[in-house]
């Protein structure tokens, strides 16, 4: 009788054991199972974030629905040809003025092509403009304003270029800037040298502050330059005298 409930004793703890065996084996599995979910998950979104269109820039067009922009180059990369022209200090004895103008050749915020050539297309104007100069925001208009009046003369190119980039400054980036003052002139996109600091061409141009003017004539020689703010009146005497020089 002892015999037989010792055996029976072994046998219930045989089958207590080997229950308590498949509950931890059941555990284990589950435990893995939800280790690979989580991998898994992990390298999906590693993968796809890169391309997570939130990462661009978001804007909302007039009807309110969200609108995904593509980022457009605040510097390109810019060719100079030709000796710089001397700092712009005051147009009272400018030293550039007869001086033949280096060519530029650059993109624009798309990537097309902008070539400035002096002596090849005709008598030019280039403007230079920096997005966050409070003076440059006052020009502008009245530059469109200019265009408009008819005062610019028809074999006259205007070309502005965008400079001296900053981007903890206001209006940044310059792409939309020059789109909400309303530019409508090609842009030729400066090559940076540092925050805030003229770029590429600026440089090989003679600028020291913005807005600034340089009116290059047919025959590729500097006819005039200036720096700040000018009326559209002073701006077509300005354009007249030099064109006629």
């Amino acid at each position: 009788m002892a015999n037989r409930q010792r055996a029976e004793a072994r046998r219930k703890a045989q089958a207590k054991a080997s229950r308590n065996g498949g509950d931890s084996k059941g555990f284990l599995i589950w435990a893995i199972l939800g280790a690979v979910v989580v991998l898994v998950g992990a390298i999906v979104f590693i993968a796809t974030s890169g391309d997570d269109p939130a990462a661009a820039p978001v804007t909302t067009d007039s009807s309110g629905a969200t609108v995904t922009t593509v980022a457009l180059p605040v510097s390109q990369p810019v060719t100079i040809t030709g000796e710089p022209l001397p700092s712009f200090s005051s147009t009272e004895g400018d030293l550039a003025v007869g001086s033949t103008a280096p060519a530029l050749t650059g993109l624009d915020f798309q990537g097309n092509e902008i070539t400035i050539e002096p002596g090849t297309d005709g008598p030019y104007m280039v403007v230079f403009l920096a997005h966050w100069c409070p003076h440059c925001n006052d020009e502008v208009p009245v530059l469109n304003t200019w265009k408009l009046s008819g005062a610019v003369p028809v074999d006259l190119q205007v070309i502005g270029v965008a400079t001296a980039v900053a981007e903890t400054a206001a209006n940044y980036p310059p792409a939309e800037w020059f789109s909400t003052v309303g530019w409508t002139w090609p842009v030729l996109v400066d090559e940076s040298q540092g925050e805030g600091e003229a770029g590429k061409a600026a440089v090989a141009y003679g600028a020291t502050g913005w807005p600034y003017f340089v009116i290059v004539g047919a025959d590729g020689k500097v006819k005039a330059r200036y720096s700040g703010e000018i009326s559209a009146n002073e701006l077509t005497q300005i354009v007249d005298t030099a064109l006629a020089s």
